[in-house]
């Protein structure tokens, strides 16, 4: 695959993308990762980024010595490898990448110093807490981003698919997060590891095969000469896997590469290399293989461990003489490493048992902590409990470093070397396993925690494991399942632990509500509070679910006293308890406390933000997102919601994606982006769909009606509307305001010219205002009432009480329609000079707002009413509409710094809230600056605290 001064046999769509990396990198920040099949040459990839990168620091050096500044600054490159036998180290890639640049450490904030210093192994006390995952995400970030301030940095990666998962979970965080970093990150992975998350989270490009021209030259430079006809046949068969191409061609006969005899045609590329390869190795001496199996075996290639271990099985350096001439492995720089990475699973593969075992105790003979740990274990054949508890320092000390991928392997691998007579003690491990599991993200925790469920009849086990299991089910999307299973788990325990079963009933409203069954919600947090204590801390969570379940079954009389109740029995810690806080914001909101409401929440995402603690900040923000909507702090809401989905992907929470991609297709509606609307609604039953969380449905059909309506496509919106009132009558929703859906219905039927219907939703309206006593139900009602009247008296009256209702509550957009539905009907009444000025001030609220289609259904209104389109009418609604014209330019993620420094927060402080660099803040604010044209922190918070954004 290499050759000559490039480096590379043809690959130029490949290279223009390495070019084009190291040029974005060298200028801002960028990543890639490039991803195909064994063989494939993707690290002859890398290794051209390395030359280029070597070659622009030569350029910049001779223009320096010229004195000539040069074209190219010059570049730092970070080089690591994943290996197969090293995924079980914590952040073992990490420590390769940044330990020899740990002097900048020093400058990174403490808490994010601490973290990257304790997960490397660097510092820290073995009886503190596990550090914060994500505090050394933004420690490493910030090292990266210190030496990109000195010059462009090259950060390549191979064989990530090897990376241990906590390096690999750094790795993605950084590449997901690079802008103004001159920082570029490469990573490499197999086809069959390149998940479609990571591919869709960061660039990323297939790497194919050569073309027949390429295939050819690749041969010549190999000194393979063939017939055009044996080519072709080469390149069917090898798919232009350079790899495979070489390998194949190196193996035929003189009359094959001829094509005077017929070539042998695999049934697969795969089996065809083993085979090759397997054949060279079966033909070394035992000494040699025995030697191999050592290497392959081995966390390390360096010389000085591999001599020791190889000593300690009987053998020497020498044993590995023969495969290197035959060309199996080769030299380093400090060692020997095998040809290709798929060498070393080959050889583990193929060695007979007892050779297995013997390099695993020789190396395990030679080594010490988490390694000696893992070496004794691979070589244990059956149970071992010496094995199994050395496992079990290994994994604790993994947890401390916050590697929890690693700590959940090292508890697997321990309840699998439990000896068969103790279930019980397999069945902890395993329920270790899994906890840690969820801490990581990965999918591993369910079927491990279904395991030990098979295994202990202890009650308290089983109610500790399913409890786990519904918590992940929950997030996951499988919210019937999690329902089930957090009822069971309290179930179990409720005679010997209230307090537990109190806990766990609590825990299955989320899913219930969330599967559709608000009525289950309420009956179960009514189980949880009468297990509560009068004075315990989880009296707080019973009455605050269950005020929430209330409210969202329209009983918000009661909902509010429970709510009232939790608040004076106490609040919980923001951090811990960050679900409860958003559940208690979201309740208020629903309930028409905004301010309240706005307060839990951004405690909440405030507290999330200074602690890293990221678990639920997804959902929290999607939360207030959507009650920024709800009072018309559109551009907030916008940034909220865009960094709530950037959360829920990363951390694979399907619930929270879900319900993010409807309140953003709601916020799209509302601004009349009715393509962005149905993209967000379309990937959310792509996605999540398959799930069945029973209440996507519910929002999906009624944002879906809304922006139909909005288009003035009332057939369609109609349609869509009643199917969310028919879901809302199964699911229990008694409150009108969960899902503002019902005078969207009424209006698209009376506008369609269904009348009859259209009364009808407004009596059932009506009827959920005077048990809920919302005021917003109450306007909206009164609204339709005024658009079915049949009088201009008529209709005044209903208006005037709509406009009234509408004062006690915060909706601008709500009122404007308000407006907007009575200037139609003086003007059908004709009476257009009546109908001008609430016209007027309904076309400047739309266009404060950003409510396209709206403002243009005012505007069109003021012109045939005599009205003249002159702008906002007066110098407050001017400036207010020049305001949100200014933050609507603003990106998502510009916002949130914005808000972050009108916060009081330095650019530090800042990027640590926003899990950014300091560059990037840095970067930010001179575009806010130019396009608020604002000068300074001081006018930027001025601007911000005049339009009510300051938390």
């Amino acid at each position: 695959m290499r050759g000559g001064a490039t480096g590379l046999v043809g690959r130029e769509r490949e290279r223009r993308l390495v070019d084009d990396l190291l040029v974005a990198g060298g200028a801002a920040g960028a990543s890639l990762l490039l991803w195909g099949e064994p063989g494939i040459g993707k690290t002859a990839l890398l290794d051209y980024a390395a030359e280029q990168a070597e070659q622009v620091e030569q350029t910049g050096q001779a223009e320096q010595r010229a004195g000539r500044a040069g074209a190219h600054a010059r570049r730092t490159v970070l080089r690591a490898r994943g290996i197969e036998t090293e995924t079980v180290l914590p952040f073992a890639t990490l420590g390769d990448l940044l330990v020899p640049y740990s002097p900048y450490f020093r400058e990174l904030p403490g808490a994010q110093r601490t973290a990257l210093e304790s997960s490397l192994a660097l510092g820290g006390d073995p009886a503190e807490a596990p550090s914060n995952p994500y505090a050394a995400c933004m420690g490493a970030l910030n090292v990266l981003a210190a030496l990109g301030d000195e010059r462009p940095v090259v950060v390549l990666v191979d064989d990530l698919h090897w990376v241990d998962p906590s390096s690999q979970r750094v790795l993605l965080f950084i590449a997901r997060r690079l802008s103004s970093e001159r920082v570029a990150l490469a990573l490499c992975s197999r086809e069959d590891h390149g998940e479609s998350g990571t591919r869709r989270s960061i660039p990323a490009v297939q790497v194919g095969g050569l073309p027949p021209d390429d295939c050819a030259a690749l041969l010549r430079e190999a000194d393979r000469e063939v017939a055009p006809a044996v080519l072709t046949e080469l390149v069917r068969i090898s798919g232009g896997n350079p790899l495979a191409l070489r390998e194949t061609a190196a193996g035929l006969t003189p009359e094959q590469a001829r094509g005077e005899a017929p070539l042998l045609n695999p049934p697969s590329l795969g089996h065809h290399l083993e085979r090759a390869w397997a054949t060279r190795i079966d033909g070394l001496p035992e000494t040699a293989r025995r030697a191999l199996v050592v290497l392959a075996a081995s966390r390390s290639k360096a010389a000085g461990p591999l001599r020791k271990a190889l000593e300690a099985a009987g053998l020497s350096l020498d044993a590995l003489s023969p495969a290197e001439v035959d060309g199996l492995i080769t030299a380093t720089s400090d060692g020997l490493d095998f040809h290709h990475p798929v060498l070393r699973p080959l050889v583990l593969g193929r060695a007979p048992l007892a050779h297995r075992v013997a390099a695993f105790t020789a190396l395990a003979a030679v080594s010490t902590g988490p390694l000696h740990a893992w070496y004794r274990a691979s070589a244990s054949a059956g149970p071992d409990e010496e094995a199994a508890a050395a496992l079990e320092e290994a994994a604790q000390e993994a947890r401390r470093r916050s590697a929890f991928a690693e700590s959940a392997m090292a508890w697997r691998r321990a309840a699998d070397l439990t000896p068969a007579p103790d279930p019980a003690a397999r069945a902890a491990r395993l329920h270790r396993a899994a906890s840690d599991a969820l801490l990581s993200g990965s999918p591993s925790g369910p079927p491990w925690c279904e395991e030990a469920l098979r295994i202990t009849p202890d009650p308290a086990m089983r109610a500790d494991i399913q409890g786990l299991l519904g918590r992940m089910c929950t997030w996951k999307g499988e919210t019937a399942r999690a329902y089930g299973l957090l009822l069971d788990a309290a179930d179990a325990v409720r005679a010997q632990d209230q307090v537990r079963a109190c806990l766990l009933l609590a825990e299955a409203t989320a899913p219930a509500r969330l599967d559709g069954h608000v009525p289950a919600a309420v009956r179960v947090a009514e189980q949880s509070l009468s297990l509560a204590s009068p004075t315990g801390p989880e009296r707080w969570y019973s009455l605050t679910v269950l005020g929430a379940a209330l409210i969202m079954a329209g009983r918000t009389a009661k909902g509010r006293e429970m709510l009232e109740s939790a608040d004076a029995h106490g609040t919980g810690d923001p951090v811990r308890d960050q679900q409860v806080y958003a559940m208690a914001g979201q309740a208020w909101s629903r309930v028409e406390e905004f301010v309240r409401g706005r307060r839990l929440l951004n405690t909440a995402v405030e507290s999330a933000r200074r602690h890293s603690a990221v678990g639920v900040l997804g959902f929290t923000l999607a939360v207030r997102g959507e009650l920024e909507t709800r009072i018309g702090q559109w551009a907030s809401a916008r940034g909220d919601l865009t960094e709530s989905l950037r959360w829920a992907e990363e951390l694979g929470q399907l619930t929270c994606v879900s319900y993010t991609l409807y309140c953003l297709a709601r916020l799209e509606a509302l601004r009349g982006n009715r393509g962005e609307c149905e993209d967000h609604v379309a990937r959310a039953r792509r996605e999540c769909g398959a799930y069945g969380i029973g209440c996507q449905e519910f929002h999906m059909t009624a944002v879906l009606g809304l922006s139909a309506l909005s288009y003035g496509d009332y057939d369609a919106a109609a349609d869509q509307l009643e199917q969310t009132l028919a879901l809302a009558t199964e699911q229990g929703i008694g409150n009108p305001e969960v899902v503002p859906f019902a005078a969207d219905l009424a209006e698209a039927h009376l506008r369609a010219g269904n009348t009859v219907r259209a009364a009808e939703v407004v009596t059932w309206l009506e009827e959920r205002a005077r048990e809920t006593g919302l005021a917003s139900a109450e306007a909206a009602a009164a609204r339709c009432r005024g658009l079915l009247a049949s009088s201009p008296e008529e209709a005044e009256a209903h208006f005037e009480l709509a406009l009234k209702a509408h004062q006690r509550t915060t909706g601008p957009f709500d009122w404007a329609r308000t407006l907007l539905c009575e200037a139609e009907v003086l003007r059908r009444f004709r009476r257009p000079a009546a109908a001008r000025a609430p016209l007027a001030s309904a076309l400047a609220c739309f266009e404060r707002l950003g409510a396209a289609p709206w403002a243009r259904r005012a505007a069109g209104e003021l012109a045939a009413a005599g009205g003249t389109l002159t702008g906002p009418t007066s110098t407050a609604s001017a400036s207010a509409s020049d305001l949100s014209g200014a933050l609507d330019q603003l990106t998502p993620q510009e916002f949130q710094v914005s808000r972050a420094v009108a916060r009081g927060l330095n650019n530090t402080e800042a990027a640590a809230s926003l899990f950014v660099s300091r560059k990037t803040v840095e970067a930010h604010l001179t575009r806010i600056y130019r396009k608020l044209h604002v000068r300074s922190r001081t006018d930027l918070t001025r601007l911000l605290t005049a339009a009510d954004l300051v938390d």
